[in-house]
């Protein structure tokens, strides 16, 4: 069953501008979708139909099989949490404490329970610090991280985000998409739209582009993205990586089907047409001389001494020169590090408090991690629990898997079945790895 279907879906405002004309929209159960379209293609006035907030002038829209109607307005909007574009929209407490609870307590849920629910979400945010502070005065970033903890704290099954990430910067971006991430773990479905066509490449399972009120294309990322013409159409910005890809691919680096992200531009790469490789020499070295290679630092170093994959230098250079090397026999990726998964309890399982720290430190002693990495409200909180420094903040599990694929041995902290995620992803890059649970 789809947890929001639509089909032929209209809608015309008071002053007969039509701003939608025959939608057709699926998004199913535990699903991640992103809407996409310029300003005014009609988004908003879409996610509006999603919890009634608007009704349709044409067609239908279903959730979880049923209609909407005037009869069960309230449990569609238990099962469908709306959250504005603008946080100034949906923000009226007094306090942010008060705001959150607001949700809840119209749920009918005993006073006790809202608190608990409550102080859980703002530790999820990371946002218990503005707990008695007033919306009003609070900075852009802080008020859409509060309008989105006053949705989540009433459990909806579906969660619809206009923009969530509009005025956040780096850091609020990750820990936002982290938070939603995790809740679709937990069974959510999760419902953004964006101009960003990066996020929606790496982030989506499904995508939308909207234009002028209509469907202008929908389908899984990788699909919708390959086509060259289709967002400039649209007018909206292709990915980076995929304008990447296809200059790679023009110029003969690069084949087979189009990236969405990092990894998959490297896998892109022909290795066959790299036949000179960079590397740092370790010693003084000498044109024709057969070498050594390992990683080092996240280098590739050239040395005279050892075993493994060799080549043979192109120019003859000093100690710490850049240099090149050519015939490289052997493979590199014997030469990459490797990745330990430290699995944290979610919130939803005690969080960091069933933790025992003198079991963490024993394993990060046990591993001797170059760098390391969290993921997750959970990892974050564990972190900044034992003073630890985090080496890897955006984008966790690609930055982590780059890393070790350049010789360092990475530990990423994740909560709860951010985990398991993880290690499906670590696999598909043959990379030595372990999943530990704390």
């Amino acid at each position: 069953m789809d947890a929001i279907k639509t089909t032929g879906l209209m809608h015309t405002y008071p002053d007969g501008t039509k701003a939608l004309s025959g939608v057709n929209f699926e998004a199913g159960c535990g699903e991640r979708v992103a809407v996409l379209g310029p300003n005014g293609s009609g988004k908003s006035t879409l996610f509006y139909h999603f919890n009634g907030l608007f009704k349709p002038t044409g067609g239908e829209i279903k959730v979880f099989g049923e209609d909407i109607c005037n009869d069960n307005m309230d449990m569609i909007r238990k099962q469908v949490g709306l959250v504005f574009q603008t946080p100034d929209s949906q923000l009226f407490g007094a306090t942010v404490f008060e705001d959150i609870a607001f949700g809840p307590k119209n749920l009918g849920i005993k006073q006790q329970a809202v608190n608990e629910r409550v102080l859980g979400v703002m530790r999820r945010f990371d946002i218990e610090e503005l707990a008695h502070k007033n919306p009003a005065n609070l900075s852009g970033g802080q008020k859409k991280r509060v309008a989105i903890a006053g949705v989540v704290a009433m459990e909806p099954d579906v969660l619809v985000l206009d923009e969530p990430t509009a005025g956040l910067d780096a850091s609020g971006v990750t820990g936002t998409m982290e938070i939603l991430d995790e809740l679709n773990d937990e069974g959510k479905t999760i419902i953004i739209s964006t101009h960003d066509s990066d996020l929606a490449a790496s982030w989506a399972d499904r995508v939308y582009i909207l234009n002028k009120g209509k469907v202008f294309r929908s389908g899984e990322p990788k699909h919708i993205f390959a086509e060259e013409k289709l967002m400039a159409e649209a007018g909206l910005k292709h990915p980076v990586i995929v304008q990447t890809f296809r200059e790679f691919r023009a110029r003969g680096i690069s084949k087979g089907e189009t990236p969405l992200s990092v990894l998959e531009l490297m896998d892109s790469v022909d290795m066959n047409v790299m036949t000179i490789r960079c590397a740092i020499a370790g010693c003084d070295v000498i044109a024709g001389e057969e070498v050594i290679l390992e990683m080092k630092d996240g280098m590739l170093i050239a040395d005279n001494r050892g075993s493994g994959v060799r080549g043979k230098v192109v120019f003859s250079g000093k100690k710490g020169d850049d240099i090149a090397v050519k015939d490289v026999s052997g493979d590199l990726q014997q030469l990459a590090g490797s990745i330990a998964i430290i699995r944290v309890p979610g919130i939803t399982e005690g969080g960091t408090r069933v933790v025992e720290t003198e079991k963490v430190q024993q394993l990060l002693l046990d591993i001797m991690p170059q760098k390391i990495g969290a993921m997750g409200t959970s990892a974050k909180v564990l972190m900044g629990r034992m003073n630890m420094r985090c080496d890897i903040e955006f984008d966790v599990i690609q930055s982590g898997i780059l890393a070790a694929q350049r010789g360092f041995n990475v530990a990423v902290f994740a909560s709860g079945g951010m985990a398991e995620r993880a290690i499906t992803k670590i696999k598909e890059k043959n990379i030595r790895h372990s999943l530990n649970i704390i």
